[in-house]
């Protein structure tokens, strides 16, 4: 079991306009076997993939980040300025993983572009993933991004995510969806074709995760509830 401190403040983001003030920010739980949502976004703001050749290294450099430290990769999708994993970590912590490939890519970028300083900002973000309806509606709420962002209308119509190829039945060398289609039944088709219709009920309606919970959260459930799910004791 690994406790993740970093930097015990976190910017108040959500409080007044101008505001500098920072709250306590709990430590990240980090145990390997649980499924997480991952986001990690620019500094600033800013986009940390330019091109498709950017985005094509990142997946690249994610593959050669899952051969040092196993993980599997239940959906993905990489947007301009930031990018959204659900990532089960099997022997490694979430952190190393994470901040292994992050490190590999920041070197990249700023090599090609001829720049210096931090691609991503700050710590990433990461949500123990527990109950199974939250599971769903990270899922959902990933292959999502590029619509709600307005990139384009239909999810699968996204180059940079495993949605589209999920549904195309295309094998996808990084992201596993046998675990996300079997809330949808056994039959490969069936669970598939129920899975698109469960996506895109969500297209004109709110999601249950938004960037206020990606900012805020650290745990969904309680503790000791989420280290029962895994061969790890309860924290005493």
């Amino acid at each position: 079991m690994f406790f993740d401190d970093g930097d015990t403040r976190e910017m108040n983001i959500f409080g007044s306009a101008g505001s500098n003030s920072y709250m306590p920010r709990a430590p990240r739980i980090d145990v390997p076997g649980l499924i997480y949502h991952v986001t990690t976004r620019g500094t600033n703001q800013q986009p940390i993939f330019l091109s498709d050749r950017d985005r094509r290294d990142f997946l690249n450099l994610l593959s050669v980040t899952c051969s040092k430290f196993p993980f599997t990769l239940h959906a993905y999708c990489l947007m301009n300025n930031h990018f959204h994993l659900l990532i089960q970590t099997i022997q490694h912590s979430l952190s190393r993983t994470i901040q292994y490939v992050t490190s590999l890519y920041g070197q990249l970028f700023n090599n090609r572009y001829d720049r210096s300083g931090r691609v991503h900002q700050g710590r990433f973000h990461s949500i123990p993933v527990q109950e199974n309806s939250y599971f769903l509606a990270a899922a959902r709420y990933i292959h999502l991004n590029p619509v709600k962002a307005g990139l384009v209308t239909k999810p699968e119509d996204y180059p940079w995510s495993n949605y589209g190829g999920l549904l195309r039945r295309e094998l996808d060398p990084l992201a596993d969806s046998s675990f996300l289609l079997g809330y949808f039944g056994n039959d490969f088709e069936e669970s598939r074709i129920r899975y698109q219709q469960f996506v895109e009920s969500g297209i004109n309606t709110p999601g249950t995760v938004t960037d206020r919970v990606l900012y805020r959260m650290r745990s969904w459930g309680n503790l000791n509830v989420i280290l029962r799910r895994t061969s790890f004791a309860q924290i005493p």
